[in-house]
Order: C-alpha cells, then sequence, then structure tokens
C-alpha cells in the first residue's frame, strides 16, 4: 500500500502527459513530465557528484551510465564521483533500500534538468538506476554536439511485478545470454527475471545434494552454481529480482531419468525432445518425494535470496495418477476426489516445505483451485478473465497471457493489451491484488543466436505496459520511440538488430541481399521456429525473419497519408510495391532450400505489390475500379491474411494495401482499369 500511495503523489504532483512530445524518444513514459527549452551540453568536462547516500552498487550504476556516455561522445570522462553539488549530474539518494531486490522496493525518482546541472533524487539506489536510464533517453545531439533535454520529471512505475520469463529448458542459454538480457531489462525499467530452469526436455542446475538431476537431465548443459550466484547478483546490481522456476508435479520428466523414485509408474524415463504435455508426473503419495523436495528447495533456494519460488504447476498430466493403483487407493483413503484435488493436496504439502526455507509459492493458473492456500501468487497465462477470478478470489496474480513473445505477433498488438484494462469490474482493493505482468519467452525455437531477436526490441513496449500510465497507448507513437530504443539496446550488446543480415548469411549463399530484402516484407509464421524437435538447428529463413519488421510498423500509416493525397507518402510506397513485386521473379532457379522456403511468400508478396500499386492508380486517377478488378484484389488480400498458412512465413504490407483497395472502391465513377 505505502507505494500505492507513493505513486499517486508522483502523479498529483504535476500534470500527467499521456504522450511525449515528438522530439522525445523516451521509453518508457514517465509518470509525469515538463519538457523546457533549456539544454545541458555534454562534453569531456561532464562530471559527477554524489552528495546522498552512495555504495558500490550506485557507483557501479552510475559506472554503467558514463560508459555509454563516453562511447555516444567518443571521449572518456570523469568516473571519480566527488561529493560536488556543483558537478554536472548531481545525486541525491536516501538510502540503500532492500539489501536484496525486493517486491515492495521504491523505485521512484525526480528528475530535473535545467542549462546548468541535471539533479537525480530517489529514495533508495533502485530509484536512482531507473533515474539514470531516463536521464540517458533524455541525451540527443544538435550541430553544438551532444546535450541533455531540459525537462522536469517526477516518476514511479505502474506496477510492481514487471517480468521476463526465459525458458531455458527446451534450449539452453548460456550466461552471456542471460546478462545481455538483464541489461536490456534495466534498460527499459523491468524489475523480475523469471527463470524457467527445468521442463521436459532439461534441468538446468547444478545439485550437489542431487547430483544425478543434472547428470542424467541436462545434456551436460547446466548452470554451476557459482554462475547462478554470479547471475543473481549481477541482476541485483540492475535492481533486478530473479525468481527460479521448477516445474512440479508436471512437466518434470527431466528429474526421473536421475531420480525415478519421484515419479508416478515404473518407467524407463529419460529427457524428452519434442514439444508437447507427457505422461511423467511426480507421485503426490509418497513422502519420499516431499523429503526429496524439501532437501532440493533448502539447497537450491540458497542460491536465490529472492523471498519468491516459482513452483511451476501447469499441464498437469493425470494419466500416470489414474493408471497407478496405488495412488488411488491413497486418493480413495485420504478422501481425495479427483485428480486436481491430488494436485492441490501436493501443492499444500510443497508450499509448507517453500513457507520452512522462507519461500513464497508463484504458480501458473491452473493452481487455483478450491482449497488453495491465500500466500500462492497466480500467474495468468490461459486468459485475462482467469487473473480477474483469481483476484476476485483473494489471491495477488500476474498476467502473462496477453505477452508470449515466443508468438510471432506485432509489438501493436502486445502493446494495446493491460493487466488493467479500462474496462476492468474489479474494485479498486480486488486491483491492489494485480501486481503487474511478465512477458514469456518459451524456449522451443530458440537458440543463443536467435533468442535476440524474439525478445527485443518488442519487450520494450511490454515494460513501457507495466510501468507508464494506462493513457499512455499511442501504438504509432510508440513504434516511432522504439526505433530508437531499439538503437539503444544495441548499445548494450544485444544483438537483434544485425539478426536477420547475419542468419541469412549461413543459408543464402550468394544471395544474401535479396533474401535480406525478401526478409523486409516477411514475418515468421506462428512460434516463429523452425523443427519439431529439440534436436533442429533452427537456422532456415523462418529463424532469420523477425516478427515485426520496420515495414510493418509504418506501411499502413503511410498509406493512410497516401489516401490523404501525400505526395512523399505516394513515392514511398510506389518503392515498397515495386520491391514487392520483384521478388517472385529474382527467386526462379536458385538453390534450395532456402528457395523453396520463400517461393510461398514472394508469390503472395508479389500479388500484393502488383494490387497496391493499381490500387494507388485508381487513387490518384480519383476513378473507381471495376467489379472485376474488385474481386482479384479482394481475393489476394484474403490470401495474405496473417493467420493464413503460407508455408513458413507471412506477407507484410496487407493492412497497406487493405486500406488502399477500400479507398479505392469508394471512389466514384466512371469505371476503368489501370
Amino acid at each position: 500500500m505505502r507505494f500505492t500511495a507513493l505513486l499517486a503523489g508522483v502523479i498529483a504532483a504535476a500534470p500527467l502527459r499521456a504522450q511525449l512530445p515528438a522530439t522525445l524518444t523516451l521509453m518508457p513514459v514517465p509518470a509525469s513530465m515538463t519538457v523546457t527549452d533549456a539544454r545541458l551540453r555534454i562534453d569531456s568536462t561532464l562530471a559527477v557528484g554524489i552528495t546522498g547516500y552512495r555504495d558500490p552498487r550506485l557507483e557501479r550504476g552510475i559506472t554503467r551510465a558514463v560508459a555509454r556516455l563516453e562511447g555516444r561522445l567518443g571521449t572518456p570522462l570523469a568516473r571519480v564521483y566527488t561529493g560536488n553539488a556543483g558537478a554536472t549530474i548531481v545525486i541525491r539518494v536516501a538510502g540503500r533500500g532492500f539489501a536484496v531486490p525486493d517486491l515492495d522496493e521504491d523505485e521512484s525518482y525526480q528528475l530535473s534538468v535545467n542549462d546548468r546541472q541535471a539533479t537525480l533524487t530517489a529514495a533508495t539506489v533502485v530509484g536512482a538506476l531507473r533515474g539514470l536510464e531516463t536521464l540517458l533517453q533524455l541525451q540527443d545531439a544538435d550541430a553544438s554536439g551532444l546535450f541533455f533535454q531540459g525537462a522536469e520529471i517526477r516518476d514511479a512505475p505502474r506496477f510492481r511485478w514487471r517480468g521476463l520469463l526465459l525458458d531455458v529448458s527446451r534450449h539452453f542459454e548460456p550466461v552471456e545470454v542471460i546478462k545481455r538480457t538483464l541489461d536490456g531489462m534495466a534498460m527499459v525499467k523491468m524489475n523480475v527475471f523469471h527463470w524457467h530452469l527445468s521442463d521436459d526436455q532439461g534441468f538446468r542446475v547444478q545439485s550437489l545434494k542431487y547430483p544425478r538431476l543434472q547428470e542424467f537431465g541436462s545434456d551436460s548443459t547446466f548452470y554451476t552454481q557459482d554462475e547462478i550466484r554470479d547471475v543473481v547478483a549481477y541482476a541485483a546490481d540492475r535492481g533486478i529480482r530473479v525468481i527460479p522456476e521448477f516445474d512440479v508435479p508436471g512437466h518434470s520428466s527431466s528429474w526421473f531419468p536421475g531420480y525415478p523414485e519421484l515419479a508416478s509408474g515404473p518407467g524407463p524415463f529419460q529427457i524428452e525432445r519434442t514439444w508437447g504435455v507427457f505422461v511423467p508426473t511426480m507421485d503426490p503419495t509418497k513422502e519420499s518425494t516431499y523429503k526429496f523436495l524439501d532437501g532440493f528447495v533448502g539447497e537450491i533456494g540458497a542460491l536465490f535470496p529472492d523471498r519468491y519460488w516459482h513452483i511451476g504447476g501447469d499441464e498437469v498430466n493425470p494419466t500416470a495418477w489414474r493408471q497407478d493403483s496405488s495412488i488411488q487407493q491413497w486418493m480413495r483413503k485420504h478422501h481425495i476426489a479427483s485428480e486436481a484435488a491430488l494436485q492441490t493436496a501436493f501443492n499444500k504439502r510443497l508450499f509448507e516445505i517453500l513457507g520452512k526455507h522462507g519461500k513464497t509459492p508463484v504458480g501458473w493458473d491452473e493452481i487455483f483451485q478450491p482449497d488453495l492456500p491465500r500466500a500462492a501468487v497466480i500467474q495468468s497465462w490461459r486468459s485475462s478473465d482467469a487473473l480477474a477470478a483469481s483476484a476476485k478470489a483473494g489471491f495477488q496474480g500476474i498476467l502473462s497471457a496477453p505477452y508470449y513473445i515466443d508468438h510471432q505477433k506485432t509489438t501493436a498488438e502486445f502493446y494495446a493489451a493491460d493487466p488493467l484494462p479500462a474496462n476492468t469490474d474489479l474494485t479498486a482493493q480486488q486491483q491492489q491484488l494485480v501486481l503487474g505482468g511478465e512477458a514469456c519467452m518459451w524456449g522451443e525455437y530458440i537458440t543463443p543466436q536467435t533468442v535476440d531477436s524474439r525478445i527485443w526490441p518488442r519487450l520494450a513496449a511490454i515494460a513501457e505496459r507495466f510501468w507508464s500510465p494506462a493513457s499512455v497507448n499511442d501504438a504509432d507513437d510508440m513504434y516511432r520511440r522504439l526505433a530508437v530504443t531499439s538503437r539503444r539496446l544495441e548499445e548494450l550488446g544485444l544483438r537483434h538488430g544485425d539478426h536477420t543480415a547475419r542468419m541469412v548469411r549461413r543459408v543464402a549463399g550468394d544471395s544474401v541481399p535479396l533474401f535480406e530484402s525478401l526478409l523486409d516484407f516477411a514475418r515468421p509464421l506462428d512460434f516463429g521456429g523452425s523443427g519439431p524437435n529439440q534436436l533442429y538447428p533452427h537456422t532456415r529463413l523462418i529463424d532469420a525473419a523477425v516478427a515485426d519488421p520496420p515495414a510493418t510498423w509504418d506501411m499502413a500509416g503511410v498509406a493512410r497519408r497516401a489516401i490523404a493525397g501525400n505526395a512523399t507518402a505516394v513515392a514511398t510506397l510506389r518503392t515498397q510495391f515495386d520491391r514487392m513485386t520483384g521478388f517472385e521473379s529474382r527467386l526462379a532457379g536458385l538453390p534450395a532450400p532456402a528457395e523453396a522456403e520463400a517461393a510461398p511468400v514472394a508469390i503472395l508478396l508479389s500479388r500484393l505489390g502488383r494490387v497496391g500499386n493499381e490500387a494507388l492508380n485508381f487513387t490518384l486517377w480519383k476513378t473507381a475500379p471495376n467489379a472485376t478488378w474488385i474481386a482479384g484484389a479482394d481475393s489476394v488480400v484474403a490470401e495474405a491474411q496473417p493467420r493464413r498458412p503460407v508455408g513458413t512465413l507471412r506477407p507484410v504490407g496487407v493492412d497497406a494495401v487493405r486500406l488502399l483497395v477500400a479507398a479505392a472502391q469508394a471512389l466514384p465513377s466512371p469505371r476503368r482499369t489501370p
């Protein structure tokens, strides 16, 4: 409740501006901001002063910010932070905050930038880290050099829980991938890294107490305990909590090759290589299961100081329980009427173990059953309605259902979803139980080579949804700022920007420019990866494509301007449509398999480009097309719908062509064809 009161005070302190001025590119947008005409110049004399609380974590955060400024300025800057209140940047922090990043951390800050000085004030070190990210985003340049834009900002997050789940079970991601992901999260002010460390396809943590977990369940790709401590410390340095997930009692096949006694049924057991929901499940009727879990949580929980522990609990296949006569007998003896009730009984015992070790349970929304202890936090992955239902029942919750970024949706689709939509029927008290949300990057179709492109830059827009006021919702303005944010993320070492070029070089031979150009106008289908199992290399064109290429961002907007008579927009569309119509002929005769994968979408792009050009002609002539042309154009647009399967790729530009076709149909007669 302290956080809610703080946020209300921040918003009340200055008028809220729902969208930023067109000259600014902050992401996420602050809670309250007034832009001034001041420009604070940045040069080699820039100095940072700390006049309040200071500790090594704050100093490291300042050093990271200064290093990024050095890269932009091209010259070294002072890295000794005195108590000089007259320094270029003055940072005043009241206190440390929590020793371990916490749900109740005060992340608010105030930032004042004028011609002489930038002053950052925060209650905690984490608040100062958030403010430093905003200051870096205020950096701009003109003919005289670099400067910070003048502004008065009072900021605090809308939600306390702003997370990313990364699944490293289906495909292992090395520590360097985790760290650069954490760097990106810190830049856009996310504060929870949900580490999905076990599933049917792999167990990824070293246990000294139960070493056969990683020996038989990981293919020798797992994190050592020292690596886990390193990642947790790295995240904490950036104000990010690390929450482990060990999925039980289902999605637990990787536990059983090393410890088959945990399972229901006789086995034998092995790591799963394909995707789905499998029969092997923990036996909730054996005391030895809980003794094992007690030892496991005691050991591994010490590596993760966060007070939350994710138990999974999703998609439990009851087959093994139904087929095991001893389990059925146990259920009758204990008056457990269903397998769902048996899972709740398991959860109750597991919650006791977690409580013993100082942990609060988080679970997927299947655990939300009658008699579930209120201690649980419910993570809703099946629907927003599930989140509302759990809040109405008195449970704290997190929303993930609209934020599955392994689905190859556009940024705008994710951006439109909200943990607390305007039409929510939750009471004010129930809304307080909605802690925030998490984007989910499931690992079936990602590798260390592709993971950045599947997370970024779309996650930055989701981060804004979790941080900024609900009134910040203009998708066009979001895309404008996202283009700049994407480049800033690359500054941290993230590799989404060169993803397509890098991947195409592996599969396209001498035709790299052609396939790069094609993928400007093509998106991955469905989950954006190739192959039905864990052994596929994921190096095809679908893996090289990105979910929201720049052409997706603005073609519809350009089409609207062209319909309104903007000559520049017309010329831009002509160029894009001409490129689209050329792919089919240019692909002819190229070597397989890349050509075969590209051909279906190339054919559709050619048709879309032709129809788009013709519709532009009608618009310029101000003459409606005949019925034959309309029928043909409608057929092409229908064939190119995003949800309609067309090989592994789907065309970009459909919305722009649809707008132009509709505008052409609305024109007056006389009729003629182009």
